[in-house]
Order: C-alpha cells, then sequence, then structure tokens
C-alpha cells in the first residue's frame, strides 16, 4: 500500500490531482482467473479512482507501483515491523498522512515468503523475521530538509515499540550521517561486528567508504 499527496499538476493523471490517495499494489503469479477472484474482495470495498490491474510479463511487474519515469531526488527512512497494531497505523496517519507539514510518501509492504527463509549460505541480511517494512520518504527540496528529516525521525519514534530493525535498501540521505549504533540497525549487532571484522582484513584503509560506511576493526589483525 502506498499512501500520498498527488500534486495539481498537468502530468498528472486527472483523477488523481490534487487528491491524497491509498494505492493498493498487487502481484499474482499464479493464474489469470484465479488471480481475479482473489482481488474480488477488495474491488468490493468501494468506488476506485483508477483501476489498471491487468495480466503482465513479469519483466513489467516494475510498473505496478508506477513510479515516476525521470529522475528525482528523495530522503526518507524505513522501519521493518514485527508486527502491524492499530497505533502503527494511527501514527502514519496523524505524523506522515494528509496534515503533515511536509510532502511525505509513505510506502507499507508485506515480507516474509523467501526473504524469511534462513539461506544455505550465512549471509549479512539482518532481521529476515520482520513482517511488514514502512517506509517514508519525502521530495528534496531547498530548505526543507531538516523539517521532512524531523517528521521522519518523529513517525519511526512512535513505531519504535514494534520496530525490529532497518533496511539498508531503504535508507536515503547522506550516508555520512549514518552512526555506528544506526549500522546496527541494519545488519543485526553480530552481523555488524563481523562485517568490520572483514573489513579490517580485506579493507583496513577504508577505502570503500562512500556508502553507509563499516569502519575497519581496529581489534583485527590480517591472519
Amino acid at each position: 500500500v502506498g499512501l500520498m499527496p498527488v500534486p495539481d499538476l498537468p502530468f498528472m493523471p486527472e483523477p488523481l490531482r490534487g487528491r491524497y490517495v491509498a494505492h493498493v499494489r498487487i502481484a499474482y503469479t499464479a493464474g489469470a482467473v484465479e488471480g481475479r477472484k482473489a482481488v474480488a474482495p477488495l474491488r468490493a470495498v468501494g468506488p476506485r479512482l483508477m483501476d489498471t490491474l491487468r495480466d503482465m510479463p513479469y519483466t513489467a511487474a516494475g510498473s505496478i507501483f508506477d513510479d515516476p519515469a525521470h529522475p528525482h531526488g528523495y530522503a526518507g527512512d524505513n522501519a521493518l515491523l514485527g508486527a502491524l497494531e492499530p497505533p502503527v497505523l494511527r501514527a502514519v496517519q496523524d505524523l506522515a498522512g494528509p496534515g503533515a507539514p511536509v510532502m511525505c510518501v509513505v510506502d507499507l509492504r508485506h515480507l516474509g515468503g523467501a526473504l524469511a527463509r534462513p539461506p544455505a549460505v550465512p549471509s549479512a541480511v539482518g532481521h529476515r523475521d520482520a513482517a511488514y517494512i514502512l517506509r517514508v520518504l519525502s521530495p528534496v527540496e531547498p530548505g526543507a530538509g531538516a523539517e521532512a528529516a524531523s517528521v521522519h525521525d518523529r513517525l519511526l519514534d512512535a513505531v519504535l515499540p514494534w520496530t525490529v530493525g532497518r533496511n539498508l535498501n531503504f535508507v536515503y540521505g547522506d550516508s555520512r550521517t549514518i552512526t555506528h549504533e544506526r549500522l546496527d540497525t541494519l545488519y543485526g549487532g553480530a552481523a555488524h561486528r563481523r562485517l568490520a571484522r572483514l573489513k579490517a582484513v580485506y579493507d583496513p584503509a577504508n577505502t570503500f567508504r562512500v556508502n553507509h560506511n563499516i569502519q575497519p576493526d581496529q581489534g583485527s589483525r590480517r591472519q
């Protein structure tokens, strides 16, 4: 589910212009007949501003999100949630909804499946037990960065009781501001420490640092 205010601009779809909309995003990988039956209860909830659900090849699956085709910058963050409780949804509405002081796009995705299964070879992908990811992002606009960051922080603070970590793929902004503690939330403490030891072996000078940087463990030595 995506929640977003749609600007009242000519290039936006006419039914959506100037509205705050909920975008229900659906992918079903079995037969089309079964898929239509599965989504029938959603379609019966009420009228829709637009309905673009259709058969498509896998290569077109990215179009489900209907993201803008032109380059654009965002600042944002995310929380991996162990459960989706009513207080989480109220926080989204109250802090990042249509009344937010800056434009906020909220994205809520259901996780699980293959992502939740332990890998055959252990990896640094953390928080596989998360049931949902809650993302919030705002367009990068002159003078609005601090206010957007404040709104995002308030939302993520409000959902802390249900948060199990953060997802590395959806951390936006200046990577130099990522602290050691915040890196722990991306990988989990044990994985972060293991990566720091590996960094000390293979990149002790921290040459690869223009990222959400893992500092080499100074206590490790090349074997």
